[in-house]
């Protein structure tokens, strides 16, 4: 997983749930910038940009909720 469920959020002076999203950047898309934000007050606690093609290999790593609980629908 790319980042840790709960970190410190210096706004909220304490650990958060966070939210990921990912964006491609640049002409031809090789880019993916991560930005990670407090659920709570929307705070931007990490940003990093990263080769998209490192991005799609450790989704394609990360289990999806539906894979792991194939019972319910």
């Amino acid at each position: 997983m790319l980042t840790p469920k709960e970190q410190w959020c210096h706004r909220c002076n304490r650990y958060v749930a966070t939210e990921a999203k990912h964006a491609k950047v640049g002409k031809l898309g090789r880019l993916a910038k991560i930005v990670v934000t407090c659920r709570k007050c929307r705070t931007t606690l990490s940003s990093k940009t990263t080769s998209a093609s490192i991005l799609e290999k450790i989704a394609a790593e990360t289990p999806t909720k539906e894979a792991e609980n194939p019972e319910k629908k």
